[in-house]
């Protein structure tokens, strides 16, 4: 059993996890800083550049990689050509979407590979860090034709999906009445949504929130990001000054942006902008692609924008649960 293994600075973790292994162990210096550490400790080391020009084969390739510019996944996809198991440690947010053509390869190298994926909140394991997503742990084994087992440490919870195509868009858990309620939003935009009034300012009428809003890196390993993560702008922002060369909300009239403003604060909007938020971006086209365009022309609360587009009983509940308060303290004060 031959096994690579993927270090950073030794810390505790490292150390535990090298304690553990059986066989002979091969340490990647990931960071080209600590190899003579692991040498004094026995291990024969390489750095990470001679990771990725190998063509031997492993049993296994575990650990935690660099994430800057999504270094890790090209970690883990070398890491799969060359071990018959992989489990790296590292940022999720691949996982949600699948713009970037690295993240359409690491997807394509796991079909038929991957076991299982934990998602958990990283900035309650690792000291000092300010993760803006949730970390996974990718285990993948050398063939595997069942479902993915999708398991969640903060509620403890499990699913399954057959695909990483079926994975959910973003910081929520896919059981059924989640589910359901995404799948009323895509009826409730198929024809306008909020982004529609989204670009470059026009001339008239604007409702301007800030380009970013909205924060993740929470120490709770109950929760994946704080209360104002899904919002348009935060309590204090200053939405009618308008900032040359910045997007904005354009509308006919200073009563339509009052009533826009309303509806942004309700946690009906917010919980479309949930849907596939993944960052703090305001103005992503996909972000806002679920979030229903309702007619501006009065004030809305939170009751008249759920009678207004039939939310049962149910879904009200769930909303109002999922999406913490946020606008409400402001009423508060």
């Amino acid at each position: 059993m031959k096994t690579l293994y993927l270090a950073k600075e030794p810390g505790r973790g490292v150390r535990y996890d090298l304690s553990k292994l059986s066989g002979e162990v091969v340490i990647v210096d990931c960071l080209d800083a600590y190899g003579d550490w692991y040498r004094k400790k026995g291990y024969n080391v390489v750095k990470a550049e001679q990771y990725f020009e190998n063509t031997m084969h492993f049993s296994g390739t575990i650990g935690n990689p660099p994430y800057l510019k999504n270094l890790h996944l090209k970690f883990l996809i070398k890491g799969l050509r060359i071990s018959d198991n992989v489990c790296l440690t590292h940022p999720a947010g691949w996982l949600f979407r699948n713009g970037q053509k690295i993240e359409q390869e690491v997807k394509s190298e796991l079909k038929n590979r991957v076991k299982s994926i934990t998602l958990y909140n990283g900035n309650s394991v690792f000291k000092g860090a300010e993760f803006d997503c949730p970390l996974t742990i990718t285990n993948a084994v050398e063939s595997h034709d069942g479902p993915i087992e999708l398991i969640y440490e903060s509620s403890g919870n499990k699913y399954y999906v057959n695909d990483l195509s079926e994975m959910p868009t973003g910081f929520w858990e896919p059981n059924d009445m989640h589910l359901s309620i995404v799948e009323r939003y895509k009826q409730l935009t198929e024809s306008s949504c909020i982004g529609d009034l989204a670009g470059k300012y026009a001339g008239g009428s604007f409702v301007q929130p800030p380009r970013t809003c909205g924060h993740a890196w929470i120490k709770d390993p109950a929760k994946f990001c704080t209360n104002d993560f899904y919002t348009f702008f935060y309590r204090k922002s200053d939405l009618w000054t308008l900032k040359p060369k910045e997007p904005c909300y354009n509308v006919n009239s200073t009563e339509e942006a009052e009533s826009l403003v309303s509806y942004m604060k309700t946690k009906f909007a917010r919980f479309g902008l949930s849907i596939h938020k993944i960052s703090r971006d305001s103005y992503l086209r996909r972000y806002l692609s679920n979030v229903p365009l309702p007619p501006l022309d009065r004030q809305w609360t939170e009751q008249s924008i759920m009678e207004f587009y039939s939310m049962t009983p149910e879904q009200v509940d769930y909303i109002n649960s999922f999406i913490p308060d946020y606008y409400e303290q402001e009423q508060a004060q």
